[in-house]
């Protein structure tokens, strides 16, 4: 790479003519290419200055610039080269600016690629270096380049998806602490129905039992009146405690009575008391 300094330190030389033209003294810039688009060469034989377009030099060596012949040069006295002398664009001394508008400083070299021309760069006068992939656009009065600070539309448009993105993650979350709690109240009634499922199941068994017990039992020779007080004493509740005269036979109040029960109280002559003492 040459920058814009470095250049002016090369003779020109003209190979057909064996001699050297002149030394580089300026270059100027095409705005729209953001390409150096000519050198201005002061002429080792009169006081005109010389315009070389780019694009006809043949090289740009570590000691000369090289060109074919004296006649790559534009005429000395065209309007062209008038223009370029007198007006042309030399991007050094012109203001920069952000893209929000900001002033940043004034350019005071650049740097650029001597096979193509392109401007790779751009120093500012505060020392501050912007590459070409930050440049927005040359023009005679100014250059603007993207310092990375954010216009207010961008910093808008951020604000908008920032604030869309922060309800999207508001929602997101209440929806799973919504399918959470379905989950934990789900896991709950399971539980619940379970419990209640196998309380249910050990209530049937112990109801299977008693009953397959009192199947078991060898009914008492019972007068048929008897009979039938004992169908009415199963499943009553005691309002008294119940205690047989030989001791033998105690029921609490409370107790709800089987038909062992009943069948134990007879055994001990307490089938009265045990009718007196229930409510039936």
């Amino acid at each position: 790479m040459e920058t814009n300094e470095s250049i002016l330190v090369r003779d020109v030389v003209g190979l057909d003519d064996r001699r050297v033209i002149g030394k580089m003294r300026e270059l100027r810039v095409d705005c729209d290419s953001l390409a150096v688009s000519h050198y201005v060469v002061a002429s080792a034989t009169t006081t005109s200055p010389l315009v070389l377009p780019f694009d006809r030099a043949l090289s740009v060596g570590d000691t000369f610039v090289t060109v074919q012949t004296r006649e790559n040069f534009l005429p000395a006295s065209s309007a062209e080269a008038q223009a370029l002398i007198a007006g042309g664009f030399k991007l050094v001394g012109v203001d920069a600016y952000s893209r929000t508008g900001n002033k940043l400083g004034t350019v005071a070299s650049y740097e650029f690629d001597p096979v193509y021309g392109t401007v790779t760069s751009l120093k500012l006068a505060d020392g501050s270096v912007y590459p070409a992939d930050t440049f927005v656009f040359f023009a005679p009065e100014f250059v603007f380049v993207d310092n990375g600070a954010k216009t207010a539309a961008e910093l808008r448009a951020t604000g908008t998806t920032a604030a869309a993105e922060i309800v999207a993650d508001e929602v997101a979350e209440e929806a799973v602490a919504e399918v959470e709690l379905e989950e934990a109240v789900a896991e709950v009634a399971l539980e619940e129905a379970a419990e209640e499922e196998a309380a249910e199941e050990v209530e049937e068994a112990a109801e299977e039992a008693v009953e397959e017990a009192e199947e078991e039992l060898e009914a008492p020779e019972l007068s048929d009146e008897d009979a039938q007080l004992v169908e009415l004493l199963v499943g009553a509740s005691l309002v008294d405690d119940v205690t047989s005269e030989d001791g033998a036979f105690t029921a609490e109040k409370g107790t709800v009575l089987t038909r062992a029960m009943v069948y134990d109280a007879i055994s001990h002559d307490a089938l009265l008391l045990l009718t007196l003492g229930a409510d039936i």
